[in-house]
């Protein structure tokens, strides 16, 4: 195996940006998506898919990518599998029972581990847990057309970095009445959460891999990021039975976790810049 590339390219230089919307429709989210450049962790945005919002944070050291695919999710996909042999990642798929390289599902087949009915049709799924070295995960998702998402995440096994308590005094952003990823939120979540004024949608909320549903959501800041991530911190803690120690890391990279015994995890990470953005993953259990 080579040596898995340290050096991590945080900053995305030089890259198209094109305006995307899944579907078309007036009501949906648009996407602004850096067409190409560096990602994290020696990955490079692959030819037919785009940056949606930043790269963010995972993890303490960490870093993980939500990009939009249009056109052909299993060959933009296996452009990313390709990426990550050539850097040292050596991945399985999460398909048992399926022919080596065979990464993505078919909706058509009789077996049973095709993925969720709705708009989210075919599921691509590579990764790697090294203990000594590294975990990486990648996971496709699109509909019948080839259209989707790729949510890509690398994490160093040496990732134990204690990040620092920021202070939680100062604006609080209120909910408002739209709420954050309806379709995909666990029925036990009281009160669901809503999107927080100063952020917006900029990508439909795919499906997390948790077994027992969540959802990935990338938000564009249009106001003060600190404000918008005390916001969710807010809605967080006022959950049943969800508590977190608040915020952490830093002005420019700010995360909150919170978890509930039997009921799962919420994190909220937020990315610095002009805009700002935040990426929120519900994890039910």
């Amino acid at each position: 195996m080579s040596a898995v590339r340290s050096r991590v390219a945080r900053t995305l230089l030089g890259g198209t940006v094109l305006v995307l919307a899944l579907g078309g429709c007036a009501d949906e989210p648009k996407e602004v998506t850096q067409t190409s450049g560096p990602l994290a962790e020696g990955f490079e945005i692959e030819p037919g898919s785009g940056l949606v919002g930043a790269v963010f944070p995972h993890g303490s050291i960490g870093h993980q990518a939500v990009l939009r695919v249009d056109g052909d999710l299993p060959k933009v996909f296996e452009g990313y599998v390709r990426q990550a042999q050539e850097l040292g990642y050596e991945l399985e798929s999460g398909w048992p029972l399926r022919p080596e390289g065979q990464w993505c599902s078919d909706p058509d087949d009789t077996f049973d581990d095709d993925p969720r009915e709705g708009p989210f049709e075919v599921e691509c799924t590579a990764s790697r847990l090294q203990l000594d070295e590294y975990s990486v995960s990648v996971r496709g998702l699109a509909d019948t057309d080839g259209r989707g998402y790729i949510h890509l995440r690398v994490q160093p096994s040496f990732d134990t970095v204690e990040l620092s308590p920021l202070a939680s005094d100062g604006p609080v952003a209120s909910a408002t009445d739209d709420q954050l990823a309806s379709e995909l939120t666990p029925s036990t979540d009281e009160p669901p959460l809503h999107v927080v004024e100063g952020s917006e949608l900029v990508s439909v909320p795919i499906p997390a891999t948790c077994i027992t549903g969540g959802f990935v959501a990338v938000l564009q800041v249009t106001d003060e990021l600190m404000p918008v991530m005390r916001g969710y911190l807010q809605q967080f803690t006022g959950m049943t039975a969800f508590t977190s120690e608040g915020l952490v890391g830093s002005d420019d990279e700010p995360r909150v976790w919170a978890s509930a015994a039997g009921g799962g995890d919420l994190t909220a990470v937020g990315v610095a810049g002009d805009p700002s953005y935040v990426l929120i993953e519900r994890c039910n259990d």
